[in-house]
């Protein structure tokens, strides 16, 4: 496979990605004990943070929000990873040409 068949093919992946979210998503869970004593796990309870104007930005997500905002963060993840490979690619495409 050539470099503009290899360009073309991330821009293909990257046209696929249909949402983006910045930050990171997380499950947590709480422990308790209940009245006999035993402890019991409470959660999923789920976390998204970002960083916004230099600032650490938590919020708490409904469940029903959760699966999507999580797939939104991933496209997210997954679109940097491809411009990577894309600069990497037209980078090495450009020195073997000569013209750098």
């Amino acid at each position: 496979m050539n470099y503009q068949e290899k360009r073309e093919q991330i821009l293909k992946q990257i046209a696929q990605i249909d949402s983006m979210a910045r930050g990171s998503m997380k499950a947590e869970y709480r422990e308790t004990k209940r009245k006999d004593g035993e402890k019991v796990q409470l959660g999923p309870y789920y976390k998204h943070q970002r960083w916004d104007n230099g600032r650490n930005v938590t919020r708490r997500v409904p469940a029903e929000e959760a699966e999507q905002l999580k797939k939104a963060v991933d496209g997210y993840h997954r679109f940097l990873e491809l411009a990577d490979e894309f600069v990497a690619i037209t980078v090495e495409m450009t020195q073997e040409s000569g013209k750098a």
